[in-house]
């Protein structure tokens, strides 16, 4: 097949699935204004970005802004308190619960003050103590966008890679390892690499996402650039890799319903290579159907989105964020409440618990499909 026959295909076939795209950006105003019975706003926490569910789900961690304070929110009172206020940092970008009740955050160095949103994009791992009785410490790695954190153990996933100081040929590799907390100084043991931009014929970019509950043996992961974005799992034992969502779209995963069933991904009908902002939440089953489910229409409101949706464990609510188009990756304009007992969405539907072993058929019969689906 000569390469203009080729492109003309692929135009073809862009053509195709862009007719089939839901339109956005044709209401004024903003999702506030016509919110569903079943999603109410979070007041009080301003432009609180990237929050993450403690294990019991009667708590949450939120950052004040995109490189900043950490904060938790009581859900039973509605209080808020600062985590990280008691010594001196330069902000910080992620901030999660691990297993032991310690926090592991990323956040940079060192800031120029010419270029404060640098840290976002150099920002190293530490560890914060429970008893937040002394500063975070750090681990000796490098935190590129975020990492993935088990629920069950210590175990992490994280990417390393040149990016930003190279694009095109940066390198972008998944590893995994144990944070080992104990003694006066914490470090990441047994650290192994899982994959690279060679699995993806070096087209995709890596950020990991969720260790896949509820055996934790499969790893969830976003490729960058690899046909428009997609939400891909990779099985820790046998380095086999699914491509769940399998369509030319921009596809980010951004979370994992308890039962591991499901994928909450952020989607956006545009066939760049990053995407323009007009995001909206979609539940993907993650059996290898690539069957999609919509969860939220913000993009309907020019300049508006959805995005950062994390479930809680209880499986009865879901926090997101409200997205500003135009703005910086990742940003919020507050965040809500989405009430999985009131949608269309039900909850029997989205946390039945999977038969033993379920996820990990699942990962294999996806893989004989082929990565690239």
């Amino acid at each position: 097949m000569t390469i203009a026959l080729r492109l003309l295909l692929v135009g073809a076939v862009a053509w195709i699935a862009a007719c089939d795209a839901p339109e956005s950006g044709f209401r004024d105003g903003s999702p506030r204004d016509a919110l569903p019975e079943w999603i109410r706003p979070l007041e009080g926490l301003g432009a609180a970005v990237r929050p993450a569910w403690s294990a019991d789900g009667k708590r949450f961690l939120y950052l004040d802004a995109l490189v900043g304070d950490v904060f938790e929110l009581d859900v039973a009172s509605g209080i808020s308190r600062p985590l990280t206020r008691h010594f001196p940092h330069h902000g910080f970008t992620r901030a999660y619960y691990l297993a032991n009740g310690d926090l592991l955050l990323c956040g940079p160095t060192t800031v120029d003050p010419s270029d404060p949103e640098r840290g976002r994009w150099r920002a190293d791992f530490w560890l914060l103590g429970a008893a937040l009785d002394g500063p975070a410490r750090p681990l000796g790695e490098r935190c590129f966008e975020g990492p993935a954190v088990a629920r069950h153990s210590m175990r992490i996933a994280w990417v390393r890679t040149d990016v930003p100081d190279a694009i095109l040929t940066a390198r972008s590799e998944l590893w995994t390892g144990v944070v080992d907390a104990g003694g006066e100084s914490p470090r990441i043991v047994d650290a192994r690499k899982l994959a690279d931009r060679s699995d993806l014929s070096y087209l995709g970019m890596f950020e990991p996402q969720d260790f896949r509950p509820p055996e934790e043996r499969e790893l969830l992961f976003t490729a960058y650039a690899y046909r428009g974005g997609e939400a891909m799992g990779i099985d820790l034992e046998t380095g086999a890799i699914v491509n769940y969502s399998r369509s030319p779209w921009y596809e980010e995963i951004e979370g994992v319903t308890p039962d591991g069933r499901f994928a909450l991904v952020e989607r956006e009908f545009t066939l760049r290579m990053r995407p323009s902002g007009a995001i909206d939440l979609w539940l993907l089953r993650l059996d290898g159907s690539g069957e999609f489910t919509r969860m939220t229409h913000f993009s309907e409101y020019r300049g508006f989105g959805a995005n950062n949706p994390v479930v809680n464990p209880d499986c009865r609510t879901m926090l997101h964020a409200l997205r500003e188009t135009g703005g910086e990756e990742g940003n919020s304009a507050g965040l809500f409440v989405y009430d999985l007992s009131k949608s269309p969405l039900s909850p029997a539907d989205l946390c039945a618990a999977p038969r033993e072993g379920e996820a990990l058929r699942t990962a294999a019969e996806g893989a004989e499909r082929g990565a690239s689906g």
